[in-house]
């Protein structure tokens, strides 16, 4: 089925979106260099702009049969991983303005999951499976809400924040496992085994606007939270090497 999407959604989805991009680069080009700052907005704005230009239309799909699956989300969503993961193992620099970025707004910024919300009201109006919409949409909201929470805690050193953010971050990489897993209908008969041994993807996650939504925001969700992982492995293990060991 291809939904009809109101165009308060439609609006919600491209704004957020084009935000997302601006402050992600702010975010991470802070402490960068000049060289790393313009690399950092050709990447998030050209990765942005290609799925706009390249998003189906619902008319695109109405013949197609009900297992189809555009081909841009994968491609997108891997390629970004590919680009990101080559940048930081081929660039100094890269690395150090991902080391120095701020941890809290890294964090913080998934704010924008929230944005989940849209997928339970298209569910309630009947233009998403619930199957998808409802693990999907509560997921991203409880990431997106905390989001600001983990990021203060951070901010403020809170006892045991280090150890919240890695238990936020990892919860957040399982929640787009779900959502991708059955949003794609491939782990659906595992985790809905009463809809059958195969389930269809949904359609509505491959056109436009939803298709901004895996094609952009969630591969960037993943990068996101493995950045904050490492940064959290890592200084976890400098302050464990910072504290003297009682002498024997």
């Amino acid at each position: 089925m291809i939904p009809h999407i109101p165009w308060p959604l439609t609006l919600i989805v491209v704004l957020t979106n084009v935000a997302i991009p601006f402050i992600a680069w702010r975010v991470f080009a802070a402490h960068a260099t000049r060289r790393v700052s313009i690399g950092a907005a050709l990447f998030l704005f050209g990765w942005l702009a290609l799925g706009l230009l390249l998003a189906p239309v619902p008319a695109s799909l109405l013949a197609r049969d009900r297992f189809y699956l555009t081909p841009l989300i994968p491609v997108f969503a891997l390629a970004s991983l590919l680009v990101t993961a080559a940048a930081l193992l081929l660039s100094r620099e890269v690395r150090d303005a991902v080391r120095t970025a701020s941890l809290p707004a890294i964090v913080g910024l998934q704010f924008y999951r929230a944005l989940g919300a849209v997928f339970v009201i298209l569910y309630a109006m009947g233009q998403l499976p619930g199957h998808f919409a409802l693990p999907a949409g509560w997921g991203d909201v409880f990431v997106g809400l905390t989001a600001p929470l983990v990021a203060l805690a951070l901010s403020r050193r809170a006892r045991g924040a280090r150890t919240l953010a890695l238990a936020w971050n990892t919860f957040g990489l399982l929640d787009l496992v779900v959502a991708v897993g059955m949003g794609t209908g491939y782990l659906a008969p595992l985790l809905a085994p009463e809809l059958g041994a195969r389930v269809p993807p949904v359609a509505g996650m491959g056109v436009f606007p939803l298709v901004l939504i895996p094609t952009f925001l969630v591969p960037l969700s993943f990068i996101l939270h493995l950045i904050a992982i490492g940064r959290l492995v890592a200084e976890s293990r400098t302050t464990a090497r910072l504290i003297p060991h009682p002498a024997r």
